[in-house]
């Protein structure tokens, strides 16, 4: 994952030359975002599974197979604010920093059924566990930084960036486990964990000139990051403002 790093290395250091020929401009970007967010993803056993149990003289031996599972992979919808400021070296190459949070209070849940069969049996030979899992209220920070390509188009500028930097995730998740009677749960209280991770953005968009000096940003990128939710997508809309020459 980090080859399109050293590309963008290897193609800045190719331009040093015309930096000298190049007057730097700044560019501010400030709007909203929308963050389609994989809150987590868990294995939740669910199906039926057999027991086989051997019999003899004074023990019981049984053997347990893994049980099957159901993976849960929550997809939440996030609203917030991005904003950046790159550096331009080039006509068309930057330098961009860029900055989010996305917030949410929506709640995705999933509730599973495990049917255990012993086999062979004299009693009770079926048992039932349910399994709930839920998550609510996720909260996203991101700060990224990285080589920004330009591509100008008459009035429209299109642009491309790969970015690194660190996430930060909160998210409130809790486990049903089951009782004994196996119809009710028993929630203990909900933890709200914070984490931070290595975080990377690939995406791009395209600027339209508004003013003399703004433009109006539509864009999107792929955000990954490390561990087991990692896959999301990000769209911003706003203005840009230019400075320099």
């Amino acid at each position: 994952m980090m080859r399109p790093f050293v590309f963008a290395v290897v193609l800045a250091v190719l331009s040093i030359p015309s930096f000298a020929q190049y007057t730097p401009k700044a560019e501010v970007f400030g709007g909203f975002s929308y963050l389609n967010y994989e809150a987590v993803s868990i294995n939740l056993p669910n199906g039926s599974v057999t027991e086989t149990c051997t019999s003899g003289p004074g023990f019981n031996l049984c053997q347990f197979p893994p049980a099957p599972t159901v993976n849960f992979t929550p997809r939440l919808g996030l609203y917030g604010w991005n904003g950046s400021v790159t550096a331009d070296l080039t006509p068309w190459f930057g330098f961009t920093t860029d900055f989010s949070g996305s917030y949410g209070n929506a709640t995705d849940s999933i509730t599973t059924t495990l049917t255990t069969t012993i086999s062979p049996c004299t009693l009770a030979c079926t048992t039932t566990e349910d399994y709930q899992y839920s998550v609510s209220e996720p909260r996203v920070h991101t700060f990224l930084f990285g080589p920004q390509f330009i591509f100008p188009a008459g009035k429209v500028k299109a642009y491309s960036h790969f970015l690194a930097g660190g996430m930060n995730r909160k998210v409130t998740a809790t486990d049903g486990i089951p009782s004994i009677s196996s119809t009710l749960f028993i929630f203990p209280s909900a933890p709200t964990s914070s984490t931070n991770s290595f975080a990377m953005a690939f995406g791009g968009g395209v600027d339209y000139p508004v003013r003399k000096r703004v433009s109006w940003r539509v864009g999107a990128d792929y955000l990954t990051s490390t561990g087991t939710a990692q896959n999301h997508v990000r769209v911003v809309t706003g203005l840009v403002w230019k400075f320099g020459k």
